[in-house]
């Protein structure tokens, strides 16, 4: 997307995701070891943020689909794919 297509709407940045605390997404991918290098971790952390908005406990499949254009070179993505798991886990809890 161009910066001019996103005119007039409401942006997410990493930054922007957490307040005082980390968001629940973050933590568990320093939890489940799924940061690296960190290069691509806020990309994938914000996709996997809109996907378990529309689907709070997606299966693998749909975690791999949900995340699919995204690059990691470093973690191999089972790790990544862990975190989203993780978070879906923790959130249905309460």
């Amino acid at each position: 997307m161009l910066a001019v297509e996103a005119d007039g709407q409401e942006l997410l940045t990493i930054e922007g995701l957490s307040g005082k605390k980390l968001h629940p997404l973050q933590q568990a991918f320093l939890d489940a070891g799924a940061v690296q290098c960190g290069f691509c971790t806020p990309g994938i952390i914000l996709t996997a943020k809109a996907l378990l908005d529309c689907n709070p406990r997606p299966s693998e499949d749909e975690i791999r689909k949900g995340i699919e254009g995204n690059i990691c070179r470093c973690t191999g993505y089972n790790r990544i794919i862990d975190a989203v798991k993780l978070t879906a886990e923790r959130m249905s809890k309460g």
